[in-house]
């Protein structure tokens, strides 16, 4: 799930939750208090999936730059030869460009 997805997810269920506040508001549409009470349950119910959809958002975001700073230390790992003392950085097929201890 990318994060446009998940932006599109949040929406909707804003959306579906302004509807169902409109309609628990609305004393012309709802006479009964149970039907009142299923409403407040359901504006429940979308603000708690709003919340994880947000967490999940978070989350997918640090597994994002973890992998990002996982590849990145990959490629330089794959670009470092180790010569006593010394590591030194090389492009592949062009030799030493710097050390570093």
């Amino acid at each position: 799930m990318d994060m446009t997805s998940v932006s599109a997810v949040l929406g909707s269920i804003k959306t579906a939750a302004d509807i169902a506040k409109l309609i628990k508001e609305s004393d012309v549409s709802l006479e009964k208090a149970e039907s009142k009470l299923k409403l407040a349950e359901l504006i429940s119910a979308l603000a708690d999936a709003k919340i994880q959809i947000a967490d999940v958002q978070q989350l997918l975001m640090e597994k994002d730059a973890e992998l990002k700073a996982a590849t990145e230390r990959l490629e330089v790992k794959e670009i470092l030869q180790w010569e006593s003392p010394y590591y030194w950085l090389t492009i592949r097929g062009q030799g030493r460009i710097t050390h570093s201890e």
